[in-house]
């Protein structure tokens, strides 16, 4: 139910052409009234005084079922609605899943979403986190809202630390280790490369030649290369699968590296591409991103270079109304470099680019390198995770099985959630010991409202839902409906924002107020018409509830 369209549309001033839906606002103090109007901003425009023009508003306004009262003060109009009605048409459009519908304006508009970025042959560390689970939390959102969204893993299979690792492998590794330990034998090998080399230099030159016979495709390195992308892809995937995130599209950088003359061909016919001490760039120095390197001078491409291949093949195969990137804020210049001039080489990619970038996460003890080994490693932490809560759950009323089971979506919720709590920009200390938390703003707090929603409504059992008297509702109980009436304007603004924390502040509210109401009144008593109407408001919390946690990335428990 859209109060605030409701509103807007209703509003009348003679000769005044504009948006009320703009100036519809929530009152911070509900004993103002529910929703507000601001006046000051037409004083100008109408030539009057804002109280003068809040009287007019007031006087023109039609009588509605939906208001119960409309008061002026210094300027404002609030309005206040009427509880009964809204949480009538509140609850039964959630009931009836109307809430829920996407928008058909969407259904053909394509959204790549580029995120993950697994590098192969290298441990996921906490750093992967932030960049996989805000993808995959905006993925969700976006289909919710009805677009049709393609999952893209741009996965790091090429570089020079192949060509380390290939070196370290053949000189002196065993490929029945590598056949048995797979990404444990991998990193070790590189980790010790990386020591060795800073003690011989030479090495890394080594490594490049390496690399170069990757890049050859040379008949006794290249098939070596290929097992360590095949027996990387299974343990990421594992992984990933283990955090509910799957992909349609596994198409890496090694996908693009033997593309460069097509991209150089292409800047070329644009006149785009410059000569500077041996590279090939594109001087973006009139829209203040410097130069934007193509082609470095030994002949070989660059990020760049790959990154606009890959553009192009996505445009071709997904026909995008918008990619997205999801990756460190680290990596700005770099996309407004790419996306300026895949815009310079055609316009029809205006405004269908955007980097969505965020916050570093760091360990209480300092910043995530993997060379360094074993430093915050993502499954030794999911795993981590899920012993603690096996600890939690261990004295609970529950088979084995289920015990496992509901320490799983506690520990695994934990570890995707944590990205997602706050504004996306932020940095943040990564500290496991409070991530499953059952207090505070946790995830765990939310499943343990969940299965306390859950708790309710068994023991409520199967009552029946006709002929409600929405009257029998409190003041508390009131107010959580008219906030669950905001689901569909938080998605929205999550979607326009590209914030996922916009839905996980709203989710905490809506929990906070259920434990309110929850704590000052018993839900299931002897009085069937207030059971009743308590019951069937708690039954549409849990719809919604269950909707938000599949945009956050939350598993849903009845029982802890």
């Amino acid at each position: 139910m859209d109060i605030k369209n409701i509103i807007a549309t209703n509003i009348k001033i003679d000769n005044c052409d504009v948006d009320f839906s703009k100036l519809v606002t929530d009152t911070a103090d509900k004993k103002m009234g529910d929703f507000s109007v601001a006046c000051f901003s037409l004083a100008k425009i109408l030539r009057k005084s804002p109280m003068q023009i809040a009287e007019e508003i007031k006087e023109n306004f039609p009588k509605l079922n939906i208001i119960d009262e409309i008061q002026v003060v210094n300027g404002y109009v609030n309005f206040f609605v009427n509880k009964n009605h809204c949480v009538q048409n509140i609850l039964e459009e959630i009931n009836s899943q109307k809430c829920f519908e996407k928008d058909g304006g969407n259904a053909n508009k394509t959204v790549c979403f580029d995120y993950s970025s697994v590098n192969l042959a290298k441990y996921m560390h906490i750093g992967h986190l932030s960049t996989t689970m805000i993808g995959e939390s905006l993925a969700r959102i976006y289909e919710a809202l009805g677009y049709k969204v393609v999952r893209i893993n741009y996965i790091g299979d090429y570089g020079t630390p192949f060509g380390k690792m290939m070196y370290a492998h053949l000189t002196w590794g065993s490929e029945q280790e590598l056949t048995q330990r797979g990404v444990d034998y991998l990193q070790d090998i590189y980790v010790e490369f990386c020591k060795k080399a800073e003690e011989d230099p030479k090495l890394e030159e080594y490594a490049r030649e390496y690399f170069k016979k990757i890049c050859d495709k040379d008949p006794q390195v290249y098939p070596i290369f290929n097992k360590f992308i095949e027996i990387s892809k299974v343990t990421a995937k594992n992984i990933l699968d283990r955090l509910d995130v799957h992909f349609d599209s596994w198409k890496g950088e090694s996908a693009y590296s033997e593309d460069l003359d097509n991209v150089i061909s292409l800047l070329q016919s644009k006149n785009l591409l410059e000569d500077s001490q041996g590279a090939k760039i594109v001087n973006l120095e009139k829209y203040n991103l410097g130069a934007c390197l193509i082609q470095k001078s030994d002949g070989t491409s660059i990020y760049a270079s790959r990154d606009i291949s890959a553009l192009i093949d996505r445009y071709k195969t997904y026909n995008f109304d918008k990619m997205i990137y999801v990756t460190a804020v680290q990596q700005k210049l770099h996309f407004e470099q790419v996306f300026k001039v895949m815009e310079l080489v055609d316009n029809n990619f205006l405004g269908k680019l955007e980097h969505v970038y965020y916050g570093m996460f760091s360990l209480p003890t300092g910043k995530i390198a993997s060379r360094k080994g074993k430093q915050a490693v993502l499954v030794d932490l999911m795993d981590y995770a899920l012993n603690k809560t096996m600890d939690i759950m261990s004295t609970r009323p529950f088979t084995e099985e289920k015990k496992k089971e509901i320490a799983t979506k506690i520990a695994y919720s934990a570890l995707k959630f944590t990205p997602l709590k706050n504004e996306r920009i932020k940095d943040s200390v990564f500290d496991i010991e409070n991530a499953f938390s059952f207090d505070g703003d946790t995830s765990a707090y939310l499943q343990y409202t969940y299965a306390r929603i859950c708790s309710i409504l068994k023991k409520a059992g199967d009552i029946g839902f006709e002929n409600i008297n929405y009257s029998m509702l409190s003041l508390n109980a009131s107010q959580l409906v008219i906030e669950l009436n905001n689901y569909k304007n938080i998605l929205q603004k999550a979607q326009e924002q590209n914030e996922p924390s916009i839905i996980s502040k709203y989710t905490f509210e809506i929990c906070k107020l259920f434990n309110k109401f929850y704590t000052t009144e018993k839900v299931v008593t002897d009085d069937l018409e207030s059971t009743k109407a308590k019951v069937f408001m708690i039954k549409n919390l849990k719809e919604i509830l269950t909707h938000l946690f599949g945009l956050i990335c939350i598993d849903t428990v009845e029982e802890m």
